[in-house]
């Protein structure tokens, strides 16, 4: 019992804080079985459009404005990674219409309504390095930008370093409404928040974590899809590991397993340990009544969820983990990624681990392929819970010196709102239902991997000592070995300084 209470609290303290809103804001939402969204307004934002959402439109409650041709800017993270379609955001400028380019054409539409209503026109500035603008452009008093949109990565330094405005000081911004991302909340440390996401981004969309799976294969193997199984609420850790176990096979017949020869039962990176255990609801911690966290260590379930992440993750002679598993794995990243990318393409990988920007990636892939969410842990959790990725997500929040908070607020409640109506059907709709879910099942699917949305405060604010524990979760594992007391009992009280120093710089932020 102590070891057990030992490594519960090891995994606690190492991933620092994971408050989910999987089990908290949106599960509201959410049915038996299939959990599908339903209720157009309260399931909040980047849940898709259509019909449904024209009919229900909703009006942002905001005062009439005139800002006499103000250039409305925005600063944002340029990523120039090999898996992100285009490297600076799409959704905040459009030069030209382009009714070629659905995205391109919705923002052009969206901007062109909030031009002529507030008198303002948009601009964007990217910059590989956004932190550092942000932190020069604060410093010096300079009001340039009006909001910046940051990689989650440098979220930490923007927030603890007092370069962004309390979203509670945004006076025209309503998170009540359905075009903010109400999982965002978990975000908050002592009632104070800095962060948004909603209708207004797609990137974020783009960093949510969910599998494929390669239909065409499937049916060779003999498989039944597994789209009842998510329906019905089955779709679980032991469903999902008994399929990447039948799928596997030496197609050389070398008796080696190797990443660009052989068939996998399941492709995956290193993070995406994490990405399961968020999906099977593990909480590492909650907060009390005053917002601060603490350790939730009462719980077994918690050491039952890893267990079973790593039951998956590890199973070297089924499962390619391609950034353990490729020699260069963390040198070259276009070759660990080829390989990756090639055994889906090749049908020699029955799921892979995606964050959704990938899926267009294989809009030219001759097999059939679906799209589902990560497993749960059973059949007693009440949601499938998808992680916004750590590496690869966004938020958006307004510069402390943004030279006017009311009309900042004014004019990203306006952009969220005209985006639910445009920018969202256009992305969920059009470039995700009608061009890359190839069957009317994937595209609900997407309703429920968008709804039951986490953003996970230990992938964001704890990523170096987050990245240890799954590294040395996948050493350990390798070796036979998964206790990691030892690991805790080096650590455990540099962790917890640095839980501390977080609650405390929260609370010296006003």
């Amino acid at each position: 019992m102590k070891k057990i209470i030992s490594l519960l609290l090891a995994v606690l303290m190492i991933a620092g804080i994971s408050l989910t809103a999987c089990d908290s804001s949106n599960t509201s939402n959410q049915g038996e079985g299939a959990q599908n969204v339903t209720g157009d307004e309260a399931q909040g934002g980047d849940t898709g459009g259509g019909a449904e959402a024209a009919e229900t439109r909703i009006s942002p409650n905001l005062p009439e404005a005139n800002f006499n041709g103000h250039v409305f800017t925005v600063l944002a993270n340029r990523d120039e990674s090999d898996d992100r379609l285009e490297p600076d955001p799409r959704e905040i400028t459009v030069e030209v219409e382009n009714a070629e380019d659905p995205i391109k054409d919705a923002v052009y539409k969206r901007n062109a309504v909030l031009k002529d209503k507030y008198n303002i026109d948009f601009a964007m500035v990217t910059n590989t390095d956004e932190n550092s603008v942000l932190r020069k452009t604060v410093n010096s008093g300079d009001s340039t930008y009006d909001a910046v949109i940051m990689f989650n990565n440098n979220v930490p330094t923007a927030v603890n370093g007092g370069y962004l405005t309390n979203v509670a000081n945004l006076t025209y911004i309503d998170l009540d409404k359905p075009w903010w991302d109400p999982a965002v909340n978990s975000m908050s440390i002592d009632n104070k928040n800095y962060l948004l996401a909603g209708d207004m981004l797609i990137l974020d969309n783009e960093a949510t974590n969910a599998l494929l799976f390669n239909k065409d294969l499937m049916a060779t193997l003999g498989m039944e899809l597994p789209y009842n199984l998510v329906k019905e609420g089955k779709w679980t850790m032991d469903a999902m590991n008994e399929l990447v176990k039948g799928a596997s096979s030496d197609l050389n017949g070398d008796g080696v397993m190797k990443p660009d020869d052989d068939r996998w039962g399941f492709v995956c990176y290193r993070d995406t340990l994490h990405a399961l255990l968020v999906s099977g609801g593990g909480t590492l911690a909650v907060k009390d009544k005053d917002d601060l966290p603490y350790m939730d260590f009462a719980s077994p379930r918690n050491l039952a969820v890893i267990e079973k992440c790593m039951d998956i993750m590890y199973n070297k002679q089924d499962v390619l983990n391609i950034q353990s598993d490729i020699a260069d794995g963390g040198t070259n990243s276009a070759n660990w990624l080829r390989s990756y990318h090639g055994a889906f393409e090749e049908n020699r990988a029955l799921f892979m681990w995606v964050r959704m920007r990938v899926v267009e990636k294989f809009r030219g892939m001759d097999a059939n392929f679906g799209i589902i969410p990560l497993p749960k842990f059973d059949e007693a959790q009440e949601n499938y819970c998808s992680v916004v990725n750590p590496y690869t997500g966004v938020l958006l929040g307004v510069p402390k010196s943004a030279g006017d908070f009311e009309r900042s607020s004014i004019i990203l409640e306006a952009m969220a709102a005209e985006s639910k109506y445009t920018l969202q059907p256009a992305y969920y709709d059009v470039v995700l239902q009608r061009k890359f879910a190839r069957d009317e099942e994937s595209s609900e699917m997407l309703d429920i991997i968008f709804g039951n949305r986490v953003y996970d405060v230990a992938g964001i604010y704890f990523q170096d000592t987050w990245l240890e524990f799954i590294r040395l979760c996948e050493g350990n594992s390798r070796q036979g070995d998964r206790n990691i007391v030892s690991y805790y009992d080096r650590r455990q009280n540099a962790i917890q300084r640095n839980i501390d120093r977080l609650v405390e710089r929260f609370e010296n932020l006003d």
